[in-house]
């Protein structure tokens, strides 16, 4: 799986021990902090620069910012008797209100136990509903330079977790795969299969399929089973694509599709899905406009379930195929490999052929009607609270991402929507 969409791991009834970092601190509301462990000296900077249209590490040249610009930095030194010269990184823009970056920390950690320098760790967050944090990890080479490497967009706030799952010394990256979430269902309904990690010479590598972590994997499901069976099997769909991957991940994936089709919603009832459209990659299906009105329509649970996870690595197309039967004769396209993935992997390519048989009906019978006006219910819900925004944009006010931070954080309290709902309707607009 790729490290961008991967994200935070939420806290288990039994997390396994989280390994301290070596040093830590937060930038808070000052400019300039320095931080040092084992010979390494890191230094977080937040200064006015005219040299705003260069690459930076969480973003690209489009998304820069025009000049001049604030900007946030990171350089790193190394020991006088290391080749290494001092390295400074423009990271994000950030302290101001428009770049909407908040909460720049980094940290020193031992991820590699070979390299005799320690990691930095780097994070930042995004803002936003369910969104996000940045991070990245900065290391010395061999050859005297230091690389990044970024782990992406993460749900959530705050660094990943770094633990020792079985107790042995070794240092694992726990975080969780973000393309479940809104794929079956809700953010709230959905379930994001654990992902573990290991860092080592520069690269991050996926061992979540290690036998290691089989009781963990295993204890993790229970738990989160448990939890579920607890909340009245809230949008089943959500949960139930979890278990399969995770099931697929321990070595029992037909066992894990025989219980998901006993407990599954039918697509129709659950009102989330994927089509064939949203399984084309990206340069097929342009934006929607690549796709037939027939290939946008909702696949049934079981179909599209398959699919998606033989196109994110958890399954093979063959293990697809035997619990799917028969292939029809839709048209889908082709799997870009036949061996089994020995990780889970994001990827834009193309699915293996679902079947034309709706065995989603099979289980549509065991659906509540209630969970058919629950989607409704909340788009309405969601409208409402979001009414304010809607307006402020609407009108092009002045301070518009001042009213959406109002009404996204504190419209809850009913007194924080309705405060965010006249400054929307009272404040000038640009327009006049």
């Amino acid at each position: 799986m790729s490290a961008a969409l991967t994200g935070t791991l939420p806290p288990a009834k039994a997390a396994p021990p989280e390994i301290l970092p070596l040093a830590h601190v937060e930038l808070e509301k000052g400019s300039h902090v320095t931080l040092s462990a084992r010979g390494v000296v890191a230094s977080l900077d937040v200064r006015r620069t005219t040299k705003c249209n260069v690459p930076i590490v969480w973003g690209d040249m489009d998304s820069s910012p025009t000049s001049p610009c604030s900007m946030a930095f990171l350089t790193l030194r190394t020991p006088k008797d290391t080749q290494a010269q001092a390295s400074s990184f423009p990271l994000t823009p950030y302290g101001t209100e428009d770049d909407g970056m908040a909460q720049l920390r980094m940290s020193f950690r031992q991820l590699d136990a070979s390299s005799p320098f320690p990691q930095v760790m780097v994070s930042a967050y995004t803002g936003g509903a369910h969104c996000c944090s940045l991070t990245s990890i900065f290391d010395l080479r061999s050859n005297g330079q230091w690389q990044h490497l970024e782990l992406g967009a993460m749900d959530g706030d705050g660094e990943p977790q770094v633990v020792d799952i079985v107790g042995n010394g070794q240092q694992e990256i726990l975080t969780f795969d973000q393309s479940f979430l809104y794929t079956f269902a809700s953010h709230a309904g959905s379930e994001s299969p654990v992902v573990i990690s290991r860092y080592h010479d520069g690269v991050l590598e996926n061992v979540t399929r290690d036998p290691v972590y089989r009781d963990y994997l295993a204890k993790d499901l229970a738990d989160r089973r448990r939890n579920w069976t607890r909340s009245g099997r809230f949008e089943p769909n959500g949960f139930l694509a979890y278990e399969v991957a995770t099931m697929a991940n321990l070595g029992k994936f037909s066992e894990g599709w025989r219980d998901m089709l006993a407990h599954a919603q039918s697509t129709k009832e659950a009102g989330s899905g994927l089509s064939l459209c949203d399984l084309k990659p990206a340069a097929e299906k342009q934006n929607g406009h690549g796709c037939s009105a027939k290939e946008k329509e909702l696949l049934p649970f079981p179909k599209a379930l398959s699919a998606f996870l033989v196109q994110t690595g958890y399954i093979t197309p063959e293990q697809a195929a035997s619990v799917r039967g028969d292939q029809g004769s839709t048209n889908v396209p082709p799997s870009p490999t036949e061996s089994a993935p020995q990780k889970p992997v994001s990827s834009s390519s193309a699915v293996a052929q679902p079947t034309t048989t709706d065995s989603d009906s099979a289980v549509s019978g065991k659906s509540t009607k209630s969970g058919s006006l629950f989607p409704i219910l909340a788009g309405l819900g969601l409208v409402l609270y979001l009414l304010p925004i809607l307006i402020a944009y609407k009108r092009d006010t002045v301070d518009q991402r001042k009213i959406a931070m109002v009404a996204v954080l504190l419209g809850w309290t009913i007194i924080g929507w309705v405060a965010a709902l006249v400054m929307a309707l009272t404040q000038q607009s640009r327009k006049a």
